[in-house]
């Protein structure tokens, strides 16, 4: 499904041998500028029902569809940083999420792994889960860049991010309205 740009993922693919030089272009200079054009910084937000009363908005999961051209510049982003976090093994081996090979089920596994050796060891395990209603989306951005700055994302990607965090907007899209 298209963003706020309009342009559809499957129109990228077919024209990527097409578009990648102007892109890269594109993404240098916002890189280089840490400006990015107010498309990137828009959503589409979908609210889809998950159970209960439709008329309670709490019922509704929002989805929001941005820019597929920004996703790709986000994937270039986020493999920088991950890479700038292995190399300078700024990572807790606990880290699962986001992590290539890894996820969920492995770090499921590894949990249950590390239990049953305490319990082997004739130990006991004490669990307390923990559910942050809405953790992400309450992540303050500022202190999110001075995480960022702490671990040395700072210059162009650290200006980057900045930019791209400002000033986002979004808007409901009910049947493509």
């Amino acid at each position: 499904s298209c963003g706020p740009d309009n342009i559809h993922p499957h129109m990228l693919k077919e024209t990527a041998s097409s578009v990648c030089f102007p892109l890269s272009m594109i993404f240098e200079e916002s890189l280089q500028t840490g400006e990015t054009p107010d498309d990137w910084r828009k959503a589409n937000v979908t609210p889809i029902f998950k159970k209960g009363d439709r008329n309670d908005p709490a019922n509704y999961r929002p989805v929001s569809l941005t820019s597929q051209v920004c996703k790709v510049l986000e994937t270039v982003v986020r493999d920088n940083i991950l890479n700038h976090l292995k190399e300078n093994d700024l990572m807790s081996d606990k880290q699962h999420g986001f992590r290539e090979g890894r996820s969920c089920l492995s770090n499921l596994l590894t949990t249950l792994e590390d239990w049953t050796s305490i319990l082997d060891d004739g130990d006991c395990v004490d669990v307390a889960y923990l559910d942050f209603k809405k953790a992400f989306d309450l992540v303050s951005h500022k202190h999110l860049l001075l995480k960022l700055q702490k671990y040395g994302i700072n210059g162009q990607v650290g200006n980057w991010i900045k930019a791209f965090l400002e000033n986002r907007k979004q808007r409901v899209v009910i049947r493509g309205q």
